[in-house]
């Protein structure tokens, strides 16, 4: 969470330096869209999925979950992390390929600066990868404790 905010940040200073200097000197940050669009904007989403996930923060549509019993909510939790993990290996996985590929081929963002194309794509299988192991994380403790004290779940039966 803090290189997403440290993402964040840098996303506010990048803008408003190239605010500044557009609207003051004339000579805005050339490379500034590039950076923001393609690193930051991407680090700031991809690194801050586990602990969204941990603060229980992502969308939840908990209809049917909060009716069960105790012991199906914690039955399907399971199950659903489970298949998130799936899911979210994959694209770890999947992700990681194409960076390590978009390395090998030597792929460039076109623009003022030659940006390296693999950079960008790193913050996604290190987001998700992070994601896994955090849902492996909830699978154990709710199988050994049939609750996760590090997951919240402050958000559960609210409706806006």
């Amino acid at each position: 969470m803090a290189l997403a905010g440290l993402c964040v940040v840098a996303i506010m200073l990048v803008v408003v330096c190239d605010a500044a200097g557009r609207y003051l000197f004339n000579s805005p940050l050339q490379w500034s869209f590039d950076v923001v669009s393609n690193f930051l904007m991407v680090g700031a989403a991809y690194l801050a999925v586990a602990g969204t996930f941990q603060r229980g923060d992502h969308i939840n549509i908990n209809l049917l979950h909060s009716k069960l019993p105790r012991r199906w909510q914690v039955a399907v939790d399971i199950a659903c992390s489970v298949l998130a993990v799936a899911l979210f290996a994959a694209v770890a996985y999947g992700t990681a390929q194409h960076a390590v590929q978009a390395y090998r081929d030597k792929e460039f963002f076109p623009g003022v600066i030659m940006w390296p194309v693999w950079l960008s794509y790193l913050a996604i299988p290190i987001g998700t990868a992070l994601l896994v192991l955090r849902l492996l994380h909830h699978c154990v403790t709710l199988l050994r404790h049939g609750d996760d004290p590090f997951v919240s779940n402050e958000g559960e039966g609210v409706v806006e």
